[in-house]
């Protein structure tokens, strides 16, 4: 009997999946500190320049110049640290700004060297953990008094990976008609309702978006997507209405919360945690603007934080590091324009040369694109979790083989009949 090893290929990507707070618990406990984990990430790190450096040759022109310059910046940050403080690495906080990025390289070297995963294989094992995650140790969650106190269970980031999970089976049911599939996409869009995180809100929105006009012009098994749409619409308001979730949401208390989160919405600035946001940002750009280029670094560990509350308390202790609630603050904080250009540029001009290109895509490059595409958003308002580094270089890895160019047929050699009569050349 011959075995199939193709979930081999998967274990890469679930060990940069177990950064994930929710997928975690199951290994390295559910404390608030975890010094196993940090072992593991540590690990990831080494293991991902191991790659990087073993699969060099593999990668593309600009991932090279891109892996070096992530190589030198941490390198001149060790410079930096020693020369100011006498130490290799003095603060692993801002050390771990740059070192964040090395799964991303990892992950890109493996699947340009090895087939990439089953998608299929991540989706049996990410959605059931998820979802076992959320009823063994957040199980108090799952009410509707704690859906009214805003008791979500599951952080953000958490809930953020519920999104892919729902683009891939959504996409799966639109070309292949699977009504399993459908069903697993209803269930992940409700649970990225439920859990009320407005961010993940909208990023699905966009998602969606790209996703089904990804689906419609460049996917050639969408080809009946406009009448499976209605189907699962239909199914939709069928298991609405069996579960009793119609009830429930005709609740004046429930319709009064959605109202709320949508009030929220529209004013991103004024109420919220956008209103947070909004002083967070009214208290940095200052430091930043006085560091533009490459920001404070080590130093800016250093500084005092900048938040206050009502009663004019720190919001935090010094020297725990600023916790930026948005990773395009928190990278212009501590590395300036630079810092921020050695993380997006390269991203987001692939990105946007593959969304650019004609030709057919499969229906999980569509899932991916337009899953990556809501990073950028996703910044506004949180920094990047450790796992998005991960997919974002098996994205970059599937866009690569998409826009590699094909090879160009050699010229047919012409053979001249042996009969054939040489003329000579005039004087």
């Amino acid at each position: 009997m011959k075995l199939n090893l193709r979930f081999l290929y998967l274990l890469p990507l679930l060990a940069i999946l177990l950064t994930d707070r929710a997928l975690g618990e199951f290994v390295f406990g559910t404390e608030e500190v975890r010094p196993a984990e940090y072992l593991f990430v540590y690990a990831l790190m080494g293991i991902s320049i191991f790659l990087g450096l073993r699969y060099y040759r593999r990668f593309e022109p600009v991932m090279r110049w891109w892996f070096l310059a992530v190589l030198a910046g941490i390198g001149m940050l060790c410079l930096e640290s020693y020369g100011g403080w006498n130490t290799w690495a003095k603060y692993p906080h801002v050390f771990s700004k740059l070192s964040v990025i090395l799964p991303l390289f990892g992950l890109y070297a493996y699947y340009r060297r090895y087939p990439e995963p089953s998608y299929r294989q991540l989706v049996a094992v990410l959605f059931p953990t998820l979802l076992l995650s959320l009823v063994v140790f957040h199980r108090d969650a799952l009410s509707l008094g704690s859906f009214l106190d805003t008791e979500r269970g599951f952080g953000v980031n958490s809930a953020y990976l519920l999104l892919p999970v729902a683009l891939l089976c959504l996409n799966w049911y639109l070309t292949r008609g699977e009504m399993l599939s459908g069903l697993s996409f209803l269930l992940a869009l409700a649970l990225i309702v439920f859990l009320q995180h407005r961010t993940v809100w909208i990023c699905a929105a966009l998602a969606l978006a790209l996703n089904l006009g990804l689906l419609a012009m460049r996917v050639p098994q969408a080809r009946h997507m406009g009448r499976r749409l209605s189907v699962l619409g239909t199914m939709a308001l069928a298991v609405g209405l069996s579960s009793g979730l119609a009830v429930v949401l005709d609740n004046p208390a429930v319709v009064q919360k959605f109202a709320a989160n949508l009030d929220d919405l529209l004013h991103p600035t004024t109420q919220g945690t956008g209103s947070f946001r909004m002083h967070q940002y009214e208290a940095y750009m200052p430091l930043v603007d006085e560091r533009p280029l490459a920001g404070w670094r080590l130093e800016g560990f250093e500084l005092p934080i900048q938040l206050y509350d009502e009663a004019g308390a720190q919001l935090w202790p010094d020297f725990t590091g600023h916790h930026f609630h948005s990773f395009y603050l928190d990278r212009l904080f501590y590395f300036g324009w630079l810092g921020l250009a050695l993380v997006i540029v390269v991203p987001l001009v692939s990105l946007l040369r593959v969304l650019r290109q004609p030709g057919p895509i499969t229906p999980e490059l569509a899932a991916l694109l337009a899953f990556t595409s809501t990073f950028f958003l996703f910044g506004f308002s949180y920094d990047w979790p450790a796992y998005v580094y991960g997919l974002l270089g098996l994205t970059l890895a599937a866009m690569s083989f998409r826009t590699a160019p094909a090879p160009v047929p050699a010229r047919p050699r012409i053979h001249e009949p042996e009969s054939a009569i040489s003329l000579p050349s005039p004087a």
